[in-house]
C-alpha cells in the first residue's frame, strides 16, 4: 500500500495530483481516499476532494461507504451541519434505489460507527436522525435513536419528534418525548414549538397553553411560531374570540406577528365566511409593512368567491399582478368555482383557457368544478367532452367527476349512459360510493324502474352503505307512484328503524300515495300525526 504523507515534499506531490484529478489513478484503495479526506487541512478541502471522487465515479458513488462516512464526520466535526445533512440525505436516497429503508439505516449507521481516530464524532448519529426524520423515514430514525444508546443533541430529538407529529403519530411522539426527558433532554424553544403543534393538531388547546406556561416558568419566551400555532389551533376550533385575544397578547409581549400569523387568521375568518374581518386583518397586515404572498391572495379570493363577491375577488386577482405575485391553480380554481356557482359558465371556461395560456396546468379539482357546473345546467355532453380533454392531458378523474356525470345523465333520464359512466369508473379502479348508488337509485325511480332501483338498494345494504333520507324518499316516492303502498310503507318503517327522520318530501310522497290508493283516512291521520310532531306517526297506517 502506498505510504501516505511521509514528508512535506510527498504531501505537495499528492496535492498537485489532487488538483489535476489524477490522484485516483495512484490511490485505488478507498481506505487511502478516506484517509486523505480525514487528514485534509480544512473541511472545505476535504469536501472538494470528496466531490472530485464523485465526479470521477458518478455511476456508483456508494461503492464504498467509508468515503461518505469520512466526509460526514469531518463536516459534522466542523459544525457544517447543513452540508453534512445534505450529503447524508443524498447517500440515503441513492441507497434506497437498491435497498429497503431498514437495510439503508443499518448500512449507513455501520459505516458511520466504524470510523476510528480523532475525527470520529458521535454527533453524526444526530445528523443521521435528522436526515431520516426530514425524509419521512421515521422507523429508521427511531432505530438509529435506540441503536446509539446515548441521547443525541436536542436538534436531533426535536427533528424526530416533529417527524412523528407530521405523521400524526401522537402516541409514539409522547412516548418518545418521555423517554428523552428521562435521559436528560432539556427542551429548546423549537422543541416546545413541536409539542405545542402536537396538542393543537389534536384540538387540545388547554394542554398546548399549559406547555406555553411551562416554557415561561423556565424562562423560555414563546416565539412567533408558538403564538401562531396556538392561534391556528383556536381558529380550527372556531374559537375566534380566544384567537384574537392571543393575537393581541403576542403583540403586547413584543412578539411581532409575521405573514403566516396573518394568513392563519384570514384563513380562519374566510372559512366562516366573515370576509369583513378577513379584509380588516389584511389591512392591518399592510399597515405593519408586510406584503401579501400567493397564500394571502388565495385565502382572500377564495373567501370572496364563496360569498359571491366576484368583482372584489377579481380586484385582488389584478392586485396580484401589480405586486408580481404569480397566480397558481388554487387561485384559478376559486375563481372558476365562484363564477360557476354564480351561473357564469362562459366566464368559468374563459378562466380555464387563461390558465392554459399562462402554462398553469388545471388539476382534477379544476375539471371537477367545471364538470359539476356543466352537468347542473343540463349540458351533460359538454361535461363528457371535458372528461375526455382532462384524460387526454393526463389528469385522472376522481369519484366526484364520475358522480357528477352520472347525476347529469340520470336527471335527463338517460340511465343507460349513466350506467356506462359507472362502468368506466369501476374500470379505472374507482369503487362506486354512497353518492353513486343514491344517484343511480334516484335515476331508476325517476323513470319508474323500481325493480332495478331496489336491486341497487340491496347492493348498498350488502356493501354496508347506509342510505340517507334522500335515497329512502326517492324509493318511497317511486313505489307510491307505482301504487305499491305496501313496499313504500315497509321502506318508511325501515328508514325509521335506521334512525332517520323523514323530511317534508317523504311525508308528502306517502300522503299522496295513500290518497291515490283510496286510503284517505290513513292519509289524514298520518298528516295529523306528523303535524303534531310525532316522529313515527302510525307505524301500521
Amino acid at each position: 500500500m502506498l505510504k501516505l504523507f511521509p514528508s512535506k515534499h510527498s504531501l505537495r506531490s499528492i496535492e498537485a495530483k489532487f488538483s489535476n484529478h489524477v490522484l485516483l489513478t495512484s490511490l485505488s484503495s478507498s481506505s487511502d481516499l478516506s484517509t486523505i479526506i480525514l487528514d485534509s487541512k480544512t473541511p472545505k478541502q476535504a469536501l472538494e476532494f470528496f466531490t472530485s471522487i464523485l465526479k470521477q465515479n458518478p455511476k456508483n458513488p456508494t461503492k464504498d461507504l467509508r468515503l461518505y462516512s469520512a466526509i460526514i464526520h469531518v463536516l459534522t466535526g466542523a459544525r457544517m451541519y447543513t452540508t453534512a445533512r445534505c450529503l447524508t440525505k443524498d447517500l440515503i436516497q441513492t441507497l434506497l434505489q437498491s435497498c429497503k429503508p431498514h437495510r439503508v439505516s443499518s448500512l449507513v449507521f455501520s459505516a458511520l460507527n466504524q470510523l476510528e481516530g480523532s475525527k470520529f464524532t458521535p454527533n453524526v448519529f444526530g445528523v443521521l436522525i435528522i436526515a431520516f426524520s426530514e425524509m419521512g423515514l421515521l422507523d429508521e430514525a427511531l432505530w438509529v435513536y435506540r441503536k446509539t444508546g446515548v441521547l443525541p443533541a436536542v436538534q436531533a430529538c426535536t427533528a424526530l419528534l416533529n417527524g412523528l407529529v407530521k405523521k400524526v403519530n401522537f402516541h409514539s411522539m409522547w412516548e418518545l418525548y418521555k423517554d428523552m426527558i428521562s435521559h436528560g433532554l432539556v427542551p429548546s424553544v423549537v422543541t416546545y414549538s413541536v409539542l405545542v403543534n402536537a396538542y393543537c393538531s389534536k384540538g387540545d388547546i388547554l394542554k398546548a397553553r399549559s406547555l406555553v406556561n411551562e416554557m415561561v416558568k423556565k424562562g423560555i419566551e414563546p416565539t412567533v411560531v408558538i403564538y401562531t400555532t396556538l392561534i391556528r389551533g383556536l381558529c380550527n376550533e372556531s374559537n375566534f374570540v380566544e384567537a384574537e385575544s392571543m393575537f393581541r397578547q403576542m403583540k403586547e409581549s413584543g412578539v411581532l406577528p409575521n405573514l403566516y400569523t396573518y394568513n392563519v387568521l384570514m384563513d380562519g375568518y374566510g372559512k366562516i365566511a366573515n370576509v369583513k374581518l378577513a379584509l380588516h386583518m389584511y389591512q392591518d397586515m399592510l399597515n405593519n409593512g408586510l406584503l401579501p404572498n400567493i397564500v394571502t391572495f388565495g385565502i382572500l379570493i377564495d373567501a370572496l368567491c364563496k360569498v359571491g363577491e366576484l368583482l372584489a375577488a377579481r380586484g385582488f386577482f389584478s392586485q396580484m399582478a401589480k405586486l408580481g405575485v404569480i397566480p397558481n391553480v388554487l387561485v384559478y380554481n376559486s375563481l372558476i368555482d365562484g363564477h360557476s356557482k354564480a351561473g357564469s359558465q362562459s366566464k368559468a371556461m374563459d378562466l380555464l383557457l387563461e390558465m392554459e395560456r399562462l402554462k398553469i396546468l388545471p388539476d382534477v379539482f379544476t375539471y371537477s368544478i367545471l364538470i359539476k357546473s356543466v352537468c347542473s345546467l343540463g349540458t351533460v355532453e359538454e361535461a363528457d367532452n371535458l372528461l375526455k380533454i382532462m384524460e387526454k392531458k393526463g389528469v385522472q378523474p376522481n369519484s366526484v367527476i364520475y358522480n357528477s356525470l352520472i347525476n347529469g345523465y340520470c336527471k335527463k333520464g338517460n340511465i343507460e349512459k349513466a350506467l356506462e359512466v359507472c362502468s368506466q369508473m369501476t374500470k379505472k379502479g374507482i369503487e362506486p360510493n354512497f353518492i353513486t348508488f343514491s344517484t343511480l337509485i334516484g335515476g331508476y325511480c325517476k323513470v319508474g324502474k323500481m325493480e332495478s332501483a331496489m336491486g341497487l338498494y340491496s347492493e348498498m345494504i350488502i356493501k354496508s352503505l347506509v342510505p340517507d333520507v334522500v335515497t329512502f324518499t326517492a324509493l318511497i316516492d317511486g313505489h307510491c307512484k307505482n301504487g305499491d303502498m305496501e313496499e313504500a310503507i315497509r321502506l318508511y318503517k325501515h328508514m325509521l328503524k335506521a334512525g332517520l327522520s323523514p323530511n317534508v318530501f317523504t311525508v308528502s310522497c306517502l300522503i299522496n300515495g295513500l290518497c291515490k290508493a283510496g286510503r284517505t283516512s290513513d292519509a289524514i291521520e298520518f298528516f295529523l300525526a306528523k303535524t303534531r310532531g310525532f316522529v313515527q306517526g302510525r307505524a301500521d297506517f
